[in-house]
């Protein structure tokens, strides 16, 4: 079956086995995988749990039973679909190329549609993937709580008194998860376009995320800077949303393909050469759009252009023959650092030298081997929410071997990877740093060609529109 059949497929209403409706998995595509057992090493679920079940192939197994009819849509078949990181490190290691992020979401998806579910579970999910998700204002919406909790001081008093000691250890992870210095959002401060330092050699549109927008402001305006004086003028379209990642991680492709559709006509009217992203979530979403649209006529030729520009920010510098040249390091004295790899990068991109190329043209940075660093943090989305127990286990993994560099800094390029892995230095007290690749970059005298104005939005807690603390009718 080829791939236009495929996508005929998942939009026709269908039934095979127990599977039924719409974004059934491709039979042939569960047929691919030939128990052979290569990708049960690199699972960490497996790892953890040593049960066939939890592992690539064991998913796959229940995947088939249900197509076959043999296995109806059970809870215990839904919690080994949600158990999965979803990391693709296992498709790294599949000699036969099975595809099991595809057969996960696709499996997800009929969960989502078939199965009666806890009706709290449902009206949470539905609320998180079906509305607020679906604009970038209502995220924003909800974030403001925080940024008050924040700055009014209440977040040091509660820990001061030790109220948040008596609270669940979930909670307490997800109130401590959330950096500190929460500002305006960037997409609210960034101007709509920045001219390139210099000549220009590219108009490049900056496809901002969600999660950078709103959380990672020093980083966000770090890429736009580096990008600025690297000959590229920086164009920003505010009405971006998001790409669909975390709906289709949790089985909402229907409402995910719809912010694709939007995001690729937003993008498709700009005249750029290419759409360079610093979260490696977003960029492994948005190369999708091809393979998802392939069968699409009308958007067929739009998916493919998009994908085809798509650049995760230091893929775009590693292989960008302008990109600027760093010539004084970003720190007081030489540093240890080490590099932490988004799964959503080396697996789902196989992007994997290009990092280190990056980080090795920095001088003063010493850049050292991180045992299993292709290994998950355990973040992955919201799977450190709704998996709290195993996410951990995940982390303590991956915090031993990063203790065991002894690095003073830790790199990586994923918004979820760097709320994850600064929870567990500061969980750990840890002394070192997590810093996003682009940051070091930036950081202190940074590149030699000048520094594009936009500090100052990072201290700026002012509605551009109205002069108010934002408020969703200004945005």
């Amino acid at each position: 079956m080829n791939s236009s059949q495929n996508s005929r497929k998942e939009n026709q209403s269908l039934k095979h086995g127990y599977f039924e409706g719409v974004n059934i998995p491709d039979y042939e595509r569960i047929l691919n995988c030939i128990r052979c057992g290569m990708c049960l090493p690199h699972c960490p679920t497996y790892r953890e749990l040593k049960v066939e079940r939890a592992s690539p192939r064991g998913r796959a197994a229940l995947v088939r039973s249900v197509a076959d009819g043999r296995l109806e849509l059970t809870r215990n078949f839904a919690e080994q679909m949600y158990l999965c990181l979803d990391c693709r490190a296992c498709e790294t290691a599949c000699p036969s190329g099975v595809r099991i992020g595809y057969l996960i979401e696709s499996a997800r998806s009929q969960v989502e549609q078939n199965m009666r579910r806890n009706p709290i579970v449902r009206l949470l999910k539905d609320f998180l993937f079906g509305w607020l998700f679906l604009r970038h204002w209502r995220l924003e919406m909800a974030a403001f709580p925080l940024r008050i909790y924040q700055r009014s001081g209440l977040q040091k008093l509660l820990h001061g008194v030790g109220f948040m000691k008596l609270l669940p250890k979930r909670l307490q992870f997800m109130e401590a998860l959330a950096p500190r210095g929460l500002t305006t959002p960037f997409r609210h401060t960034l101007p709509d376009v920045v001219p390139a330092r210099g000549e220009e050699k590219a108009r490049v549109g900056y496809f901002l995320g969600c999660m950078m927008s709103m959380m990672f402001n020093k980083t966000t305006n770090a890429t736009v800077n580096v990008l600025n004086r690297s000959a590229c003028t920086v164009v920003t379209p505010k009405a971006i949303r998001c790409c669909g990642a975390p709906l289709l991680s949790e089985g909402y492709k229907k409402k995910a393909i719809e912010l694709m559709r939007f995001n690729i006509d937003l993008f498709d009217k700009l005249d750029v050469d290419y759409i360079v992203t610093d979260c490696a979530a977003c960029a492994a979403a948005c190369k999708e759009y091809e393979e998802i649209f392939e069968d699409d006529p009308a958007y067929r030729e739009k998916a493919k252009r998009f994908s085809g520009k798509m650049r995760e920010i230091t893929e775009f510098l590693a292989e960008w023959p302008h990109a600027a040249k760093v010539e004084k390091q970003p720190f007081d004295s030489p540093k240890k650092v080490i590099y932490d790899e988004p799964c959503h990068l080396c697996h789902a991109q196989q992007v994997w030298k290009q990092p280190k190329q990056v980080i090795r043209r920095v001088p003063g940075v010493d850049l050292v081997d991180l045992p299993e660093s292709e290994w998950c943090c355990g973040s992955a989305g919201v799977y450190n929410v709704t998996h709290y127990d195993m996410a951990m286990k995940i982390l303590d993994r991956k915090m031993d071997n990063i203790e065991s560099t002894g690095a003073d800094v830790v790199l990586t390029c994923n918004p979820g990877c760097l709320l994850q892995l600064d929870y567990g230095v500061r969980e750990k007290k840890l002394p070192m740093e997590v810093k996003h690749i682009v940051e070091l970059l930036d950081d202190g005298t940074g590149f030699t060609n000048g520094q594009v104005g936009g500090k100052e939005n990072l201290q700026s807690d002012k509605c551009p529109t109205c002069g108010k603390t934002p408020r969703p009718e200004c945005q």
